[in-house]
């Protein structure tokens, strides 16, 4: 057992949590009374969840901030008996120069040594881009990844998680999944709060004539993320002229009402482990728009991409370069016999967006040409993820490759 103890938040937060997903009791202990002693060496985790806790605005405006962590908590990092783990699993963003030279700054004030303070999110580049900011200097921090959305996806399609919410039977869900008569759409697009992804993908959609003939959600244009409003992807045809073509088709998108494919009444978060079959059973593949696309020193998935491969529907991502890649390190495998994956590697935004709609339009017409026969291809993958998902071998996988080598990691500093 790793004892911790944890500040920023009213709960351990996504680590903690994400590290007790699994058939045996998670190997963190809170230390009594959630306080440090000096008897016990421990890892202090500092909720961060998302950017805006690591800014001085947030401590002026009454959010704990990481400066206002006790005195004694520090002599303990200084004397090696404790850690600092501060916990961004649920997001992934890219590197922020601001924030960590602000950090860098307040490790070096409080003379932290190096390599005692560990940095935690899903964006596998935050250390690269770190070093190439400031050299050296980064090595104050111990950067890791960790994917709290990824592995609690992976316990609820695991035996241990509550799968009886979405499928009592998966062997009959495959058999339904599989057979061609079950389909009435081509396509699944499911797409949370609007970005310039996914308001290009349902642009895209008009363009070819497909989106009658898909299942897509889309929430509409009242509530975007920045970067997303019309005027804003409008400016993102502007600087990428591959993509013109879409600019009448955006602008249908902006007046067009929500689309809704199931009546799930949760938002948000809350979405995370909601998985209507019927969708998938209806449709011969999904294609994922992910929460990244154009920022390009970001490496992650998100649930999004895992829920289709568990599910065992054949892929597509508009997302980050090397997803493929990312899901196949988890232990999945790709239907790379039949999806062409060139749009994997394309560091260009537009060619990339592109090419997988090159990919989607593609599959269509071999659809129409032998949907039966398309289904058959790629049945053996399917049948495979879908099976790797429920049996729990997922879950395991996770557990052996990031959470125990990560705390082996951990555990270790602490000791040193």
């Amino acid at each position: 057992m790793l004892p911790i103890i944890y500040r920023g938040h009213d709960e351990a937060g996504f680590f903690a949590f994400g590290l007790g997903l699994g058939p045996h009791p998670s190997p963190l202990s809170v230390l009594p009374g959630n306080q440090r002693t000096a008897q016990v060496r421990y890892a202090c985790l500092i909720v961060v969840k998302d950017y805006v806790r690591m800014s001085a605005q947030s401590r002026n405006a009454g959010v704990w901030h990481y400066s206002g962590i006790e005195p004694e908590i520090l002599g303990d990092v200084r004397a090696g008996r404790a850690v600092l783990v501060f916990d961004l699993s649920n997001e992934g963003p890219p590197y922020d120069a601001g924030i960590f030279h602000v950090l860098f700054d307040w490790i070096e004030r409080n003379a932290l040594p190096a390599g005692r303070c560990i940095w935690l999110s899903q964006n596998r580049m935050t250390a690269g881009a770190a070093r190439a900011d400031v050299g050296r200097r980064a090595e104050l921090i111990q950067f890791e990844h960790y994917d709290y959305f990824v592995k609690r996806i992976a316990w609820k399609f695991s035996p241990s998680g509550d799968r009886r919410l979405w499928s009592p039977d998966p062997s009959s869900y495959l058999k339904v999944m599989l057979e061609a008569t079950s389909k009435d759409k081509l396509l699944l697009c499911l797409n949370a709060t609007p970005r310039i992804a996914r308001v290009l993908c349902v642009a895209a959609l008009l363009h070819h004539q497909l989106l009658d003939r898909s299942l897509v959600s889309f929430g509409g244009m009242s509530y975007v993320k920045r970067g997303a409003t019309v005027p804003e992807i409008l400016n993102f045809l502007d600087t990428h002229p591959s993509l013109e073509h879409l600019r009448p088709w955006v602008l249908k998108v902006a007046q067009i009402s929500a689309l809704r494919v199931d009546d799930f009444p949760e938002q948000g978060n809350a979405l995370v482990e909601r998985i209507d079959p019927r969708a998938y059973e209806r449709t011969f593949f999904s294609l994922v728009t992910e929460s990244d696309f154009t920022v390009p020193d970001i490496a992650r998935v998100t649930e999004k991409t895992v829920k289709a491969f568990c599910m065992g529907h054949p892929t597509l991502i508009i997302g980050n370069t090397h997803s493929v890649d990312i899901m196949k390190e988890f232990g999945f495998k790709d239907w790379c016999d039949v999806v062409n994956r060139n749009a994997e590697s394309i560091a260009s935004p537009a060619t990339r967006f592109e090419s997988v709609f090159t990919e989607v339009c593609r599959q269509t017409r071999a659809i129409h040409r032998d949907p039966q026969g398309w289904l058959d291809a790629v049945r053996d993958v399917s049948v495979h993820n879908h099976d790797y998902a429920v049996s729990g071998r997922f879950l395991a996988h996770y557990a052996e490759t990031v959470d125990q080598p990560l705390l082996t990691r951990l555990t270790s500093i602490i000791a040193a």
